[in-house]
């Protein structure tokens, strides 16, 4: 039997960010190629771009109690030029890093399992996540972990599958990611997250398989970010 070989690893990270030889230590001890997704800087962010932004939607749609950030807008549009890589390379599958994850020993045994298990018409797989309503039927993966189906909120809904830490995309999805981030309106996780507004067939590994550390500059609220 072939080895399993990961799909390509894109870590997005600042390039003066110290997270970055933490992230390159843990991946290469695992043994996974990857490359690093320079970040935009929240501050560096102009005013042409700021003001093609829809700062309303965020608190009208989802009820958020602040208005996005340039930590948020900036991490956002980072994630939103690895879909457009996807795309324009034509890359169908990919694993998305933030430089704050945390990878489990056991990540390519459970990834490779999971993906055998994946359905063909997944086209998401969040590998760090908060709570979710799921299936009731999951698939069993190594270590005790389950593969989910993840149930699309209904059109009204407020509920998002937050965090962007790290997930697995195939082209299909980003396309549809890409379909619903201009005009820029939402941190990069409402956009992952926000399945009743893309449309994008959403699956999960139960429980989280990577977990997001507290010293990204990636700062999805914006704290170090901007």
């Amino acid at each position: 039997m072939e080895p399993f070989v990961l799909p390509p690893i894109f870590v997005i990270s600042l390039k003066d960010s110290q997270r970055r030889e933490f992230i390159r230590e843990r991946l290469t001890s695992l043994g996974f190629q990857f490359q690093f997704f320079d970040a935009i800087y929240g501050k560096d962010l102009n005013e042409d771009v700021l003001a093609k932004v829809d700062f309303d939607f965020y608190p009208q749609r989802f009820g958020a109690r602040k208005a996005l950030t340039k930590g948020e807008l900036g991490c956002a549009l980072s994630h939103i030029e690895v879909y457009k890589k996807m795309v324009a390379e034509n890359i169908p599958e990919a694993i998305i890093f933030e430089d704050d994850a945390i990878v489990s020993l056991y990540f390519r045994s459970i990834l490779s399992a999971a993906l055998k298990k994946l359905p063909k018409r997944a086209e998401i797989l969040f590998l760090d996540h908060g709570k979710v309503k799921v299936f009731p039927i999951m698939r069993a993966l190594p270590e005790r972990y389950r593969l989910a189906r993840y149930l699309s909120p209904s059109k009204q809904s407020k509920r998002v599958v937050i965090c962007a830490t790290a997930y697995y995309l195939k082209l299909a999805g980003a396309k549809k990611l890409l379909a619903q981030a201009y005009p820029l309106r939402m941190p990069a996780d409402f956009l992952t997250g926000g399945l009743q507004l893309t449309g994008i067939h959403a699956y999960g590994i139960e429980p989280a398989c990577v977990f997001g550390g507290h010293d990204s500059h990636i700062d999805k609220q914006g704290n170090r970010y901007d």
